[in-house]
């Protein structure tokens, strides 16, 4: 039985090339099938050279059956032959390529594998054109012979080789990706390869060595099976095992559909936290007006419900000293913070404002912070900063967490002016009120002590006139002359109580005349030089708005005799088309102006606060310039064509 066997196989060997053939051919195919999905796996780059060594190598074997059976002339033979060492050289190049591929592309340390296949080509095509000029005896047969025994030892041999070994590496990125399962195969396919590349040993005779030793003839004579036989065993072998690692596909695809649906729920988890997150803070936001309460509120909310926050602060932009400062601070009760993390927050927290962009901090803790600027149209007024133990992606959260922040310490910034101004007008009315019947008393106790003495003077000295004009007129006419004089200084008391209180100039001449005549009697008084220019065009005002520029120079003029101990002041009122300025300069001792306006209490600057209300009222703008020991300037612009406008800006500034 043993030896009908090796007989059946001899005689039968063109259907062995056939079933060898048709395995190569079709493990071509299905790779070719397979490398058009869309994979992630590097394997997928690297079967399209499989898939043609496959091709190639099955129509090879196919000539080669058909040379067998043939029984063509010479001629057609040697062609045949020629195309057959051809696809036979090419396949061997295609696996060349399609290992040394896929072993550079899992691991680089193969990279100087990339031009194997160019190499190999040009040795084994060297190798042809020296034979061909060296040792050619002009036999066809003889020549493609040797192409194919060298294809076989320069090709074939490191091409199966090297794809066993890139089996062997592609195993353990398969293990890695967590397609274990297809290890087996993978190690089925090497060993399928690494034989085939053992069996490709096997030439056909020739006179130089090893092929005199090692060839087919040989074979067949030790084995009693034809070479052949073994060859289309290990490469059905390699097909199947090929075939069965394909299927890697399937598994890639099942998990990446199982992993889209994990990220779609995830996603659809974290957009509900998020949505969750961002009412729960705009509830908060929108629910109170005090400042303090509602940073804290929304700090305690972002920290508890995003994760993997675990602290948070909210750093508002102190004008009084020029730094940003702590305002809400909260972290989780069970996380266990770094000792450093208020330092590196706050260090963070100054990198964004200044640069007025999200920060992340740039060494690497267990711990890290973020910062991103509240912005206020494009003035950075404060820093949220969170910490936090993992990977953030919630940024669009916090962006649009920040956006709201902002709105809401805007709205209870607004609130607290509004408190403050109703507060102020309280205040002043209070000490309007009170100036009035303190102007009341002294006009009663001045017409009571001057006026009314006066004519009470004048009316017993008429009466006494009466008694002795008839009896000593030289005396009544005495009594005539110092009762005239009286009189007359009667009439000069009330006309100074009467400019006091409302100026004639003011409404018989306007404005200018008014503040001329005031600069020139407080400089009689006060030994002050005062300087007053007009520029523009000089013309009548409304009669409230000329009282507000005048009252305003007289407070300026008040201030600086008796606070300000000026030497000099200047008065320039300016007139434009559509508004008018009135700016009082002094160089006195100059003061503070952000300590003076908000002082508290009986030494309150109720003079300037004062001006500022009756600037409101014209719907102008009043700026302070001033400095301890380098004078003051007051500048009070009010429009034209309009009287009631919103609340002025005070702006106190350092000159």
């Amino acid at each position: 039985m043993d030896g009908g066997f090796p007989a059946f196989c001899q005689s039968n060997l063109p259907l062995i090339y056939g079933l060898y053939g048709l395995a190569f051919f079709v493990t071509g195919v299905i790779v070719a099938l397979e490398s058009g999905r869309n994979s992630q796996l590097i394997l997928t780059r690297t079967l399209p050279f499989l898939a043609a060594f496959g091709l190639a190598h099955g129509i090879h074997e196919w000539i080669e059956m058909f040379l067998l059976m043939s029984s063509e002339s010479p001629a057609t033979l040697q062609i045949l032959e020629g195309i057959s060492i051809i696809l036979l050289a090419t396949s061997f190049v295609l696996l060349i390529e399609f290992a040394a591929r896929l072993l550079r592309w899992l691991d680089e340390t193969y990279l100087p594998l990339r031009h194997a296949a160019l190499g190999l080509t040009i040795v084994y095509l060297g190798s042809l054109a020296i034979y061909r000029l060296a040792y050619f005896d002009g036999v066809e047969l003889a020549f493609w012979r040797y192409a194919d025994i060298m294809a076989r030892y320069l090709l074939g041999i490191p091409g199966a080789l090297l794809a066993a070994g890139a089996m062997f590496v592609q195993r353990r990125a398969f293990i890695r990706e967590g397609y274990a399962q297809f290890s087996r195969d993978l190690i089925g396919a090497a060993l399928a390869f690494a034989w085939y590349g053992i069996f490709q040993l096997v030439v056909p005779p020739a006179e130089f060595y090893p092929a005199r030793v090692i060839n087919t003839a040989t074979f067949l004579n030790y084995t009693g099976i034809p070479v052949q036989l073994f060859r289309a065993l290990v490469g059905a072998l390699a097909a199947v095992f090929i075939v069965r690692v394909l299927r890697v596909f399937e598994t890639e695809y099942a998990q990446r559909i199982e992993r889209l649906h994990r990220e779609r729920f995830d996603a659809q988890a974290r957009s509900a936290q998020e949505l969750t997150v961002l009412f729960e803070t705009c509830r908060i936001l929108g629910a109170s007006l005090d400042l303090n309460v509602l940073l804290r509120e929304a700090i305690e909310k972002i920290v508890t419900m995003v994760d993997p926050v675990i602290a948070g602060t909210v750093f508002l932009y102190d004008e009084r000293a020029h730094a940003l400062a702590p305002r809400a601070t909260y972290h989780r009760a069970a996380a266990a913070l770094p000792p450093d993390l208020a330092a590196r927050a706050q260090t963070t927290a100054q990198r964004a404002f200044e640069t007025r962009a999200l920060t992340y901090e740039t060494a690497k803790h267990p711990v890290t912070t973020l910062a991103l600027p509240l912005m206020s149209g494009d003035t950075p007024i404060g820093v949220i900063s969170l910490a936090h133990a993992g990977a953030f992606s919630n940024l669009t959260v916090l962006q649009t967490l920040a956006r709201q922040l902002v709105i809401a310490i805007e709205n209870a910034r607004l609130y607290e002016r509004v408190q403050a101004k109703e507060e102020l007008r309280g205040e002043l009315l209070e000490r309007v009120v009170a100036a009035q019947e303190e102007e009341r008393k002294r006009l009663a106790r001045e017409l009571h002590d001057q006026t009314g003495q006066t004519l009470t003077g004048l009316a017993m000295g008429l009466h006494s006139v009466g008694a002795v004009a008839q009896t000593n007129p030289t005396l009544a006419a005495q009594r005539v002359q110092e009762l005239e004089r009286m009189s007359a200084s009667a009439v000069d008391d009330l006309r100074q109580m009467i400019a006091d209180l409302r100026p004639s100039q003011l409404d018989d001449l306007g404005l200018v005349p008014a503040l001329r005549e005031m600069a020139n009697a407080v400089a009689a008084r006060s030994q002050m030089q005062i300087d007053f220019n007009i520029t523009g065009t000089r013309r009548r005002l409304r009669t409230q708005l000329e009282t507000i520029l005048y009252r305003l120079a007289q407070e300026a003029l008040h201030n600086a005799a008796r606070h300000a101990r000026a030497p000099r002041v200047e008065i320039e009122l300016g007139f434009t088309d559509r508004a008018v300025t009135l700016e009082i300069r002094d160089n006195g001792v100059g003061f503070a102006p952000q300590e003076i306006i908000k002082t508290q209490g009986p030494r309150r600057a109720w003079g300037l606060l004062g001006m500022q209300e009756r600037v409101s009222l014209a719907g102008g703008t009043l700026e302070i310039h001033s400095a301890p020991h380098q004078g003051t300037r007051l500048v009070a612009r009010i429009p034209l064509d309009a009287l009631e406008m919103p609340s002025p800006r005070l702006v106190p500034a350092l000159a």
